[in-house]
C-alpha cells in the first residue's frame, strides 16, 4: 500500500477512532507527517511477510503526557538518534512500525518511514490505544525485548537492558518523568522473523479504513451509520446527552463515570466508565460492551471521536463498540487487558453477543 498526503486525513481520524478516547490528539502528528510528504514523498506500507528475512525492524512510540505533547513538539532530530545514532544499531533499521496504533502514534511512525526512506510495517503490538506498555502482544507472548532505548526534546538518551520479568512500565515511567514528561521509545531491532509470529497484522490499514468510515458517517442517518459501522464489526451501544460526570480515585489511580441521557426517557441511562480510555458501557445493570474492546464517544452531529476529557455533561453523542484483535479476547488477553485488570471487578462480555441477545437499551 501506498500511503500519501490524501490519507493523512482519514489516519488521523482513525487514530483518534482506535484511542478510544486516550493515546493523545494526533493532529501535532498530522502535521508533521504532512510536511514530512511534502518533502520526501509516498510512504510504502507492506506486511511482515513483505520482510526479507535478514531484515531489521525499529518499533516506536511517543510516551508520557499528552499536555507535554503541546508545549514540548518532539521533531525530527529524535528519530535520527534513536533509528542510526545509538549503540542498540550499527545501521539504518529496514522498516518501522508503530508501537501503538491509536492518536499521536498512529501517525508518528509514518513520518520516520518517510525521513528514513524505509517502508513502514502494516502491523502493531497493541492495535488500539492503552495506558501502559505493558498491556503489548509483546507481553502476552512473554517475549518482551532485552533493550530499550528512550529520547528527549533536548536530544538526551537513556538506554535501558532488561533482565527477566520485570515491567516495562515501572522500568520506562522513572525515566520519562526525569525527561519532563515525554519521549520517543523504540526497542532493539527485531527481525523479520519476530514481526510475523507477534505483529498485530493489518492494523494501519484497518485504522485508515476506520478514518474513511467515519467521515462518511455525517452524510448518512443514524440507520444507515448503523449499518456501515456493522459492517466494519462495530456497533452504536447507544446515543443521548451526557448528564453528569463522576470523578474520583481508587486503588489503581483516577477515573470517571459518565451517565448518558438516552432520547427515549423511558430507557435507563447508559454509563460509560473510563480511565485513560473509555472502558465500560453499562446499562440497567447489564455490560453493553467492555474492554479491551474499543469503546467510542462521539460527537453526535459530526461523528468526531471525543477525548476522555472532552466527554462532558452537555455533549450530545454517540457511543460506539469496536472489536479488538481476537487475541485480546482469548482468556490469556482478558487475563491481561480485561476489565478485571483494569480495575473494574467485572467479566468481559463480547458487544455483539450482547447486541444478538437484545441487551436491554
Amino acid at each position: 500500500m501506498r500511503f500519501t498526503a490524501d490519507d493523512i486525513a482519514p489516519m488521523a481520524r482513525g487514530a483518534a477512532v482506535l484511542g478510544g478516547g486516550g493515546a493523545g490528539d494526533p493532529f501535532v502528528a498530522e502535521v508533521m507527517l504532512g510536511e514530512v510528504l511534502r518533502g520526501n514523498g509516498p510512504i510504502e506500507v507492506i506486511g511482515p511477510d513483505e520482510l526479507d528475512d535478514d531484515a531489521d525492524v525499529a518499533p516506536f512510540a511517543l510516551i508520557g503526557s499528552p499536555h507535554a505533547l503541546s508545549e514540548k513538539l518532539l521533531g525530527t532530530a529524535e528519530l535520527s538518534i534513536l533509528f542510526t545514532d545509538n549503540t542498540l544499531r550499527s545501521r539504518t533499521p529496514s522498516a518501522v512500525m508503530p508501537y501503538e496504533m491509536a492518536g499521536v502514534n498512529a501517525l508518528y511512525p509514518l513520518a520516520a518511514a518517510a525521513l528514513l526512506g524505509v517502508p513502514c510495517i502494516d502491523g502493531d503490538f497493541i492495535g488500539h490505544g492503552v495506558p501502559s506498555l505493558d498491556l503489548t502482544i509483546l507481553e502476552l507472548d512473554d517475549a518482551q525485548p532485552d533493550a530499550y532505548i528512550l529520547c528527549d526534546p533536548n536530544r538526551r538518551t537513556v538506554t535501558i537492558q532488561k533482565s527477566g520479568a520485570l515491567s516495562v512500565e515501572r522500568l520506562v515511567r522513572p525515566v520519562v518523568e526525569t525527561m519532563g514528561w515525554l519521549a520517543v521509545l523504540s526497542t532493539s531491532s527485531l527481525s523479520a522473523e519476530f514481526c510475523r509470529i507477534h505483529v498485530l497484522r493489518g492494523s494501519v490499514s484497518r485504522c485508515l479504513e476506520l478514518g474513511r468510515v467515519f467521515g462518511r458517517l455525517p452524510a448518512l442517518d443514524e440507520s444507515e451509520a448503523s449499518e456501515v459501522l456493522a459492517r466494519c464489526g462495530g456497533a452504536v451501544i447507544g446515543s443521548g446527552v451526557v448528564t453528569d460526570r463522576l470523578s474520583f480515585s481508587d486503588g489503581l489511580g483516577p477515573r470517571s463515570s459518565l451517565a448518558i441521557e438516552p432520547d427515549d426517557l423511558t430507557e435507563a441511562p447508559l454509563r460509560v466508565e473510563l480511565r485513560n480510555e473509555f472502558h465500560l458501557a453499562v446499562r440497567a445493570g447489564e455490560i453493553l460492551a467492555a474492554a479491551p474492546d474499543i469503546l467510542v464517544v462521539a460527537d453526535r452531529d459530526g461523528w468526531q471521536p471525543l477525548s476522555t476529557e472532552d466527554a462532558t455533561p452537555g455533549r450530545d453523542v454517540h457511543v460506539i463498540a469496536l472489536p479488538a484483535d481476537d487475541r485480546w479476547r482469548s482468556e490469556k488477553g482478558l487475563r491481561l487487558a480485561g476489565p478485571r485488570a483494569l480495575g473494574y471487578g467485572l467479566d468481559y462480555v463480547d458487544f455483539s453477543i450482547a447486541e444478538q441477545a437484545g441487551a436491554p437499551r
